[in-house]
């Protein structure tokens, strides 16, 4: 069932809520003086500091290198199928331990 409403107020006009305050639902007209003050005021600048653009530099170098050596990868495949590929664990238990004191002193 639809209710027709008849006699409503032009949109600009004040309406009263609930709690008796008026509200006018236009938002308040801006000065021309205003407008050109915003228009006219200088826009925001950025400048690197020498150690931010060599930061950009270095991170465009390395987003332009491979993540993987595929030239290293293909070597190791190689030595691994034939036999020749060698593992040395002290060396790999030396690493770990240099890794494991590196994260020790972050903390």
């Amino acid at each position: 069932m639809a209710t027709e409403i008849n006699h409503l107020p032009p949109s600009s006009a004040q309406v009263q809520d609930v709690g008796g305050h008026a509200h006018n639902s236009t938002p308040p007209a801006t000065p021309a003086a205003d407008r050109k003050e915003a228009q006219s005021a200088p826009t925001d600048q950025v400048s690197l500091t020498p150690t931010a653009q060599q930061l950009r530099d270095l991170e465009q170098k390395v987003a332009a290198h491979p993540v993987v050596d595929a030239d290293r990868v293909a070597t190791i495949k190689e030595a691994l199928t034939n036999g020749s590929y060698t593992i040395d664990p002290e060396r790999i238990a030396g690493k770990m331990m240099s890794l494991e004191k590196a994260l020790g002193d972050l903390s």
